[in-house]
């Protein structure tokens, strides 16, 4: 007797376990959407082409270099407003960023006092500046970054601003050159040395 009420009730359960065509649709739907979704942010529309997970964009590397110098740029503005001078070490901003990472190794190249613009050197000095730079490690082929920043007086008023750029090899690995050589800054606006460009 019990065991024929036991089967018994292993076929009712056995009966509620299996889905209904009704409850396997949607999830069909659900599961398929999943999949598409996750395909799509592997495609590549540029290319035509799936881009594996196990190798990540090259872009990503190219941001942590404009990243970095850009955040080094900020914090030399900052830590001029508060002390008006410019930091001549990353660790003295207080960003903890770190000087060296798997794809950059970063300096603050210089943090120079005064300067006369040539034009002007009958003057007082008209403009301070800050260099910094993020110059690929030997396993990471990516272009360099250089960020200036310049604080200057404005013609006919004692208000020090202070302006910013960021400056990007034209080619992977550059030149020494290319990659050493500060903007310039005319009192106006920040010019990049030839081999670079000036990112907006």
């Amino acid at each position: 007797m019990t065991v024929k009420k036991m089967s018994v009730n292993v076929v009712k359960a056995s009966k509620k376990s299996r889905l209904s065509v009704s409850s396997l649709l949607p999830r069909i739907a659900i599961y398929s959407a999943l999949v598409a979704g996750i395909m799509a942010s592997c495609y590549d529309f540029k290319l035509n082409t799936i881009a594996l997970p196990s190798s990540p964009p090259r872009g990503q590397t190219f941001l942590e270099g404009r990243q970095y110098i850009t955040s080094i740029n900020r914090g030399q503005q900052a830590y001029y407003a508060e002390y008006g001078q410019f930091s001549d070490s990353i660790a003295k901003l207080g960003l903890g960023l770190k000087e060296q990472t798997k794809n950059y190794n970063y300096t603050i190249v210089s943090s120079m006092g005064p300067v006369q613009t040539r034009h002007n050197h009958r003057e007082p000095a008209q403009f301070e500046s800050a260099i910094a730079s993020a110059k690929p490690t030997d396993r990471n082929p990516e272009r360099s970054y250089t960020g200036a920043v310049f604080a200057y007086k404005e013609k006919g008023s004692n208000l020090i601003k202070t302006i910013s750029a960021i400056c990007e090899s034209d080619r992977e690995n550059g030149t020494y050159a290319e990659t050493w050589n500060p903007p310039t800054f005319d009192g106006k606006e920040i010019k990049c040395q030839p081999g670079t460009t000036m990112l907006r």
